[in-house]
């Protein structure tokens, strides 16, 4: 088996965790700012909680932050890989689906947010689609004479 042919666990590893911990980091983050801002907005402490789930305006900033991570992690898994981009890419959205929907289904049972779930796959491919026509681009450079 040719060495294009097999998979870097490594790299898939590691765009992963890119996607996910990223992800779960930065909603810590956004859901401490938005939780600082109601509080000086006068809400109260206990009623926090339910305007973070019922905002919408949360919930679209969250799922841009998370899908920009899993691009990350596609590009990453696949500049890592350095050969079958794609296939690296599309094994970490794939593996970052499986997570979206174990995280959609203990927190909702709204079926939209199980359909958005399925955007994770096309933006790792996205980002290991980056990733594999830079590393074209910077292939082809030749470099500069003096």
């Amino acid at each position: 088996m040719s060495n294009e042919k097999k998979l870097n666990i490594k790299a898939i590893i590691v765009g992963w965790l890119v996607d996910t911990l990223g992800s779960i980091i930065a909603g810590i983050f956004i859901g401490i700012a938005a939780g600082v801002i109601m509080m000086a907005k006068g809400i109260a402490p206990e009623q926090i909680a339910e305007e973070l789930s019922n905002s919408t305006a949360i919930q679209n900033i969250s799922l841009f932050v998370g899908l920009s991570f899993t691009f990350l992690g596609g590009y990453i898994a696949a500049f890592i890989a350095k050969a079958d981009e794609l296939k690296h890419a599309l094994i970490v959205g794939i593996l970052s689906l499986i997570i979206s929907l174990l995280f959609t289904a203990a927190q909702t049972t709204d079926p939209i947010w199980y359909l958005i779930s399925f955007f994770g796959i096309p933006f790792a491919v996205l980002g290991g689609y980056l990733r594999k026509i830079t590393k074209k681009e910077l292939r082809d450079e030749k470099p500069h004479s003096l």
